[in-house]
């Protein structure tokens, strides 16, 4: 047998005695936060042998310790409704209100649950070490308060939102955006009662950390917790502060390769599951405003179409809770088999509360039926699902337009009529239009390519963006007209993180490696005075004229650079002007964060990095020739 720890850092293995584990459970939960309080109370309620590990002192995680006492969006259903209910019907008998769900009561309502059912819970205790024999997860070893201990497990339940258990057992691992890796923003979220009645919270996004990283996040929360939007002009009476939550808000950590694995490459596609074991449902709520930095997969979504606040349900299969190649283990929470550009829709609370849920039932199934956790049969995971309401198909909605937050929403389908796709394309919202012409493809673009040259200047222009997702080059010179107009038509297909047309064709030309428009873009990379904000487009996505300036920089930035990818003999010269602008010395550019009162945050040594990786890249293959 293999005990796997991490040593400095380092993941060490060494051969061990099989009769180290003496202790032994049926399942063991390792975090008991957002879904692990779940997985832990539902195997527990399921007759099953449970011990819950915990590096904090309490159930809940981000909606308890983590101070968010409200949902956004995530799919109803599901045990924790009726511990939310409890906890509301428990505030009206003399406890002190919250908005949301109480993470209070919320805490005490999970451990005594727990308890109740009989999950043996140990807190303040940190996961050092895995048991595996071949391919399969047999154990764990933590220490707590008493020391080293060390348990079996038949099946082990990874709830620690940054799969480290998995890693310790080898599992591949993945984590942020491909450019360079980075995640969501983190927020600290700060508590406070408000006219001595209510426990209000509210937050800010703070910046980007390597949360696996101790300094990194010990200094965050220094950090966030002395940013302005937290210290207050005037103290009173009716607004008190209370403090900040102990857990930063973290969206994202590191990801499972699974089983099966979702991406909104595959949504967008329509290869989606048809065995779920719950719905998840939200929009791509990436928070970031550096949304030039993201893949195309996202960009063709957020920014080409402006869809950011188009919601939509997604099915969650088992696979993607089966780290590939391991047995004997499950995941639970935002580390599952998803990618980068569907995680913010897949990691609201709701969802994870029901992916905890949806994990104990595969491992209770499992060990009923003494089968390996890959051979649970679906139909009978379906109909234990469907007794909470865990897996519901009222969930499967498809996909809607929220006019606005968060219950006002309209269910459509994508277009497949040309002539309503053409009225779309006239419209203040030509976003959907402009998705439903992609999803169409070869089957419109003769229309497309037909359109541009129409008299209403929004079919045109927007008929050369649905071509340049489906990537015909024909859409260039209206895309080029666009961008050297500036054109700052600010669409409403989105509630909110619309984005200017001329941004929307910038990214498109880099899309299609527009070598011709190498000269238009090195001009806006280069003077900013050259795409000023002339009609002052102020919102939450651009907070000031310098991250209106942003979104041009950076989106040429990002086209000059797939442009040199395609057309090598271009590589020196796009080098040279990326170099001349990112690294003279006074080089700086800002964007604020969301819910801040415009906070700058420099992205300046970001940018340096990807240019000189980028530029690295290119010189490397030239000398390998």
């Amino acid at each position: 047998m293999i005990l796997s720890t991490r040593v400095n850092g380092d993941i060490v293995q060494n051969e061990v005695e099989v009769s180290s584990l003496k202790e032994k459970y049926d399942v063991i939960v390792v975090g008991l936060g957002t879904a692990g309080t779940f997985a832990a109370i539902t195997a527990a309620k399921k007759g099953l042998k449970v011990l819950g590990i915990e590096r904090q002192n309490c159930f809940g995680g981000t909606g308890t310790a983590g101070g968010v006492h409200g949902y956004y969006y995530g799919s109803t259903g599901g045990d924790y409704e009726r511990l939310d209910v409890l906890a509301n019907e428990m505030q009206t008998k003399g406890y002190l209100q919250a908005v949301g769900i109480n993470p209070e009561l919320k805490k005490y309502l999970c451990e005594q649950e727990a308890v109740k059912y009989g999950v043996e819970i140990l807190y303040e205790s940190i996961l050092t070490g895995v048991y595996f024999e071949g391919n399969k997860v047999t154990g764990i070893q933590w220490f707590g308060s008493d020391g080293i201990k060390r348990a079996a497990g038949k099946v082990i339940i990874d709830c620690t939102a940054d799969a480290e258990v998995c890693a310790l057992a080898n599992c591949k691992l993945h984590s942020g955006r491909g450019i360079d890796g980075q995640g969501q923003p983190y927020s600290n979220i700060q508590i406070e009662l408000c006219n001595n009645e209510i426990v209000f919270y509210h937050y800010t996004d703070c910046g980007y950390i390597n949360h696996l990283d101790g300094k990194q996040y010990s200094d965050a929360h220094v950090h966030s917790a002395t940013l302005p939007n937290y210290m207050w002009d005037k103290y009173e009476e009716n607004r008190r502060m209370l403090g900040f939550a102990p857990l930063l808000g973290l969206r994202e950590g590191r990801y499972i390769e699974g089983e099966e694995n979702i991406t909104l490459e595959d949504y967008q596609n329509d290869k989606v599951s048809d065995k779920p074991l719950f719905y998840a449902y939200s929009n791509i709520d990436n928070h970031g405003k550096d949304a030039a930095f993201e893949s195309d997969v996202q960009q063709d979504w957020t920014v080409a179409a402006s869809l950011w606040g188009i919601n939509f349900s997604v099915p969650v299969p088992m696979g993607a809770l089966l780290p590939k190649g391991l047995d004997g283990i499950l995941t639970a929470g935002r580390c599952i088999a998803m990618d980068h550009d569907i995680a913010p829709c897949i990691r609201m609370r709701r969802s994870m509360q029901k992916c905890g849920e949806a994990s104990a039932i595969v491992a209770f199934v499992a060990i009923k039926k003494e089968i390996s956790l890959k051979e649970v049969p679906y139909e009978e995971l379906e109909t234990l699902l469907k007794e909470t309401k865990c897996l519901n198909e009222e969930n499967n909605v498809g996909t809607e337009e929220v006019i606005s937050h968060p219950d006002n929403t309209r269910l459509f389908k994508w277009m497949t009529n040309k002539e309503e796709i053409h009225y779309g394309l006239s419209t203040n919202k030509p976003g959907i239009a402009i998705w439903s012409a992609k999803r169409l493809g070869e089957k419109i673009k003769d229309d497309l390519k037909s359109w541009i040259s129409d008299n209403d200047e929004h079919v045109s222009r927007n008929s050369a963006l649905a071509l340049g997702l489906i990537g015909d080059v024909s859409s260039l010179p209206i895309l080029r007209r666009i961008v050297e107009e500036r054109d700052d038509f600010l669409p409403e297909t989105s509630r909110k993180f619309n984005q200017l047309r001329a941004h929307s064709a910038i990214y498109l030309i880099g899309k299609l490696k527009d070598r011709e428009s190498v000269t238009l873009l090195t001009d806006i990379f280069m003077h900013p005075e050259s795409s000023p904000n002339k009609n002052k487009i102020y919102n939450e996505f651009i907070n000031n004229d310098e991250e209106y300036y942003f979104q041009y920089f950076s989106q040429s930035m990002m086209a000059l650079i797939k442009i040199g990818d395609e057309n090598v003999d271009l590589r020196e010269e796009i080098s040279s002007i990326l170099k001349q602008r990112v690294f003279k010395s006074n080089f700086n550019v800002i964007v604020t964060f969301k819910g801040g009162k415009g906070e700058p945050y420099s992205l300046a040594k970001k940018i340096r990095k990807i240019v000189n990786s980028k530029v690295e890249e290119w010189n490397a293959k030239k000398s390998f020739k």
